[in-house]
């Protein structure tokens, strides 16, 4: 019975994992909005954007910079927590319990 209570404990360290994913997605998506709307008023509204903030060259920067450093960090989080999520998934197929329904 190890196996099965293995087995469960494994499967909860998953799920716990996926959710931790889902929620940095949410968070790294405000990142590229910000990203997004700076290229957009960098780029193409050349100084007549649909949000007049936009025009402001100082807080088109600002967002550069904070949409990049929050995509930054959402990439490395992801990166660890799939790193993490593999290393769980490899240990358990070492013991003999193969899940193949569990993907990332």
């Amino acid at each position: 019975m190890p196996e099965i209570k293995m087995n469960e404990e494994h499967q909860e360290k998953l799920h716990a994992l996926k959710k931790q994913i889902i929620k940095v997605s949410i968070i790294d998506s405000t990142g590229s909005i910000l990203l997004g709307l700076a290229m957009y008023a960098r780029f193409a509204a050349k100084g007549n954007a649909f949000i007049p903030l936009l025009n402001d060259e100082s807080v088109v920067m600002a967002m550069f910079i904070a949409g990049g450093a929050i995509m930054v960090w959402g990439f490395l989080k992801v990166l660890t927590i799939t790193k993490h999520y593999q290393e769980i998934k490899n240990h358990k197929d070492v013991h003999g319990i193969v899940d193949t329904s569990n993907t990332l």
